[in-house]
């Protein structure tokens, strides 16, 4: 047997042909749309380009004007054969809203910041919502193809049918909808434009180990997962992996961790432990001299040659001891501060971020 959808293309040529035989040529039109994109499954859902899994859902389908229920549910079955028609494998209707149901605000989302919730909620990477106004028996239809996980238009369509019956109508919505795949196909063969940043600027930024000039930049990358190093004098090197989707333009933020400064712990280190071992030295000496006479005149000595005064030097001795001990072991802090020091400056760039750490800031 064919395929299904392509089946579907024949039914509809048929019904078209049977009761408004004059517009069949558009209802060829929308088969001829769907069937190189349906005809070969595993060219529509192959994996190297990013097309893989063009699921979507039909979020909302919004109506103006006088539509009357019957014509509200034909533009709804238009659009959802319309998809299907184009390669996309649709949720709509009651499964949409039973997925939805008491999951709060995302059951009446209507804004691009809640979109990416409700793809989440959904499993599908695309959200679809369009819009019927009706003015004087012509009808615009315009449709909106949004990417779930930014909440951004990433496709859509508009046609109009100047005084027109509602099967007319109805038949335009497929249109509008087999016109998305063209177009979202046509993004995913385009490169995206990708921003990097960082804080502070000016840092020498590597793209798959490639050079690419210093932040900020505005490349144009292919779609897939590509590398990114950025490296700046006195800051620890950031890597970091990334996914690019072709057609979408996104923004990355980064933001640098400043390495300790080349202080000197060698000379200070060895400063240090001289100074400790003089204080040391001068606590030994004041202890020693403790209650020893002060040297005096001889008028002042007594009977026995004894000068009146002695020297209290115990508690500076004994202040000057644990003085020049904790200056001595400052000193060996510093030296095997320096030493590591050193070894981390002569290994790469990864050592040092394990050492010094990393922020992250990312906007899409």
């Amino acid at each position: 047997m064919g395929d299904p959808a392509a089946g579907f293309c024949c039914t509809m040529i048929s019904v078209r042909r049977s009761f408004i035989g004059q517009h069949s040529r558009r209802a060829t039109l929308v088969c001829l749309l769907a069937a190189p994109l349906v005809t070969d499954p595993a060219a529509a859902w192959g994996a190297g380009d990013g097309l893989g899994a063009q699921h979507v859902a039909v979020l909302r389908l919004e109506f103006a004007g006088n539509i009357p229920d019957a014509g509200r549910e034909l533009f709804s079955t238009r659009l959802t054969e319309g998809l299907a028609a184009a390669g996309f494998q649709v949720l709509a209707g009651d499964a949409v809203d039973a997925k939805l149901a008491g999951q709060g605000d995302a059951s009446t989302c209507r804004e691009a910041a809640c979109f990416p919730r409700v793809a989440e909620l959904l499993e599908v990477p695309y959200l679809v919502s369009g819009r019927v106004t009706e003015s004087n028996k012509s009808y615009a239809i315009a449709l909106k193809l949004v990417n779930g996980r930014t909440g951004a238009t990433v496709a859509g369509d508009n046609e109009r049918c100047e005084t027109c019956g509602i099967e007319d109508a109805g038949e335009k919505m497929a249109l509008a909808a087999a016109a998305l795949r063209a177009r979202i196909e046509a993004l995913a063969r385009a490169p995206a434009r990708f921003i990097i940043r960082s804080q502070p600027s000016s840092a020498t930024t590597l793209v798959d180990g490639k050079a690419v000039g210093t932040t900020p930049l505005d490349l144009e990358l292919t779609g897939g997962r590509h590398t990114l190093t950025l490296s700046l004098n006195g800051y620890g090197r950031r890597d970091r992996t990334f996914t690019v989707v072709n057609g979408l333009d996104e923004t990355l933020d980064l933001d640098l961790v400043a390495r300790p400064g080349d202080f000197p712990y060698t000379a200070v280190g060895w400063a240090s432990i001289a100074v400790g071992a003089l204080a040391v030295v001068a606590g030994v000496w004041a202890i020693w001299v403790d209650g020893k006479e002060v040297a005096c005149a001889a008028a002042e000595q007594d009977k026995m040659n004894h000068c009146p005064y002695v020297h209290k030097t115990s508690g500076l001795g004994a202040g000057l001891i644990g003085l020049g001990a904790a200056s001595a072991s400052l000193g060996g802090v510093s030296l095997f501060l320096g030493s590591h020091s050193s070894s981390g400056a002569r290994g790469d760039g990864a050592a040092a971020t394990k050492v010094y750490g990393l922020a992250l800031n990312r906007t899409f």
